[in-house]
Order: structure tokens, then sequence, then C-alpha cells
């Protein structure tokens, strides 16, 4: 049989110890197409979807939400898919009160005429990121980095600790235009 690969762990990834460094190369290496054995064929079971109709619910489960965009050119999805499952785990384990994760679907959302003013006004900013977090629904701060549980943890961090600028959505125009707060 071939060797395994580099970027994976020895078992493929179906153990997890815990330590950072395995959930680091966990999904890092769904990045280049070496995870796929551990990362979703769909959306991972749990995960809401972000869209119109799916608006206010996902709004409503937390003042936080963390929100992994897929099909926008950043990242695979595949990878964006195991980003928000392990976000997703990690919130249910209560590490994070009031947060909630989602998917966000940009292509799909972005052809869909006569969208809500929060979408509308979302879009055009999470169109280069790969993660963001919209604060009650009228504040946006966006991920500009590496596509991986660390960097993402660690912003997350940053964000908490005041050191990350939000940016208010213009609701009312529904442009997509956001202004500094």
């Amino acid at each position: 049989p071939p060797p395994p690969r580099k970027a994976e762990p020895a078992d493929g990834g179906a153990e997890r110890t815990g330590s950072s460094s395995a959930s680091d190369g966990r999904a890092s290496g769904g990045g280049n197409g070496n995870g796929s054995r551990a990362a979703p064929a769909g959306p991972p079971p749990g995960v809401p979807q972000l869209s119109e109709q799916t608006l206010e619910p996902i709004l409503a489960g937390g003042s936080y939400v963390l929100l992994f965009v897929t099909n926008t050119g950043v990242a695979e999805r595949s990878t964006v898919h195991s980003l928000a499952a392990h976000f997703d785990a990690e919130l249910r384990g209560g590490e994070r009160r009031g947060w909630s994760v989602a998917l966000l679907d940009y292509s799909a959302e972005s052809t869909r005429p006569g969208k809500p003013p929060l979408l509308a006004a979302l879009l055009p900013r999470v169109r280069h990121s790969v993660a963001c977090v919209l604060r009650k629904g009228c504040k946006l701060a966006t991920f500009g980095g590496t596509a991986a549980p660390r960097p993402i943890d660690d912003w997350l961090a940053s964000l908490r600790m005041g050191e990350v600028s939000w940016a208010e959505l213009d609701l009312a125009a529904g442009s997509g235009e956001a202004s500094r707060a």
C-alpha cells in the first residue's frame, strides 16, 4: 500500500487528541484535498445554511453568528465545511455562550433576486472571506487569514478582546456599504 500522506495524521484524522495542533493538521489537510476522508461530503449535520428562509431563526440562535462562507473562491467547500463542523462542535461544548454557527453559500445567495436587506448588505462584505462574525444582525467582522482552525481561533480571541473592528451594516439601503463602528 502507498505510504500515508504527510499532511494527515497516521490515523487519517479519525481520532482527535484534543490538542490544537491535531485539529489544525486535520483541517489544513482538507484545504489541499488530502483530508477528503475527514471532510463531510455535504454541509455538516446540525449547521444551518443561511438563506432568506433561515435568516430569522439563525439570528435568534445567538447574539453572535460565526458564518463560514462557501463558493467565493477563497477556500474549497470541503475545507469550509470542515471548519464549520469544527467550530460548531466547539461552540456546542459550551465554550462560547450566545454564539451559533452557520454556512453561507455566497454564489447561491448572491444570484437570488429580492434578497432581504441584511443579506443584500452582507454579501458584498463577505466576498473575500472564509469566515465572519455577524453581531446582533447589524455589525460584521470579517476574517482574512488562512482557512484553518488555529488562525480563526486566534482571530476570534482578538475579536473578543476588542482588537478587531466591527463594521456597521447599512440595512436601510441594503447596498452592502458598511461604516466603521
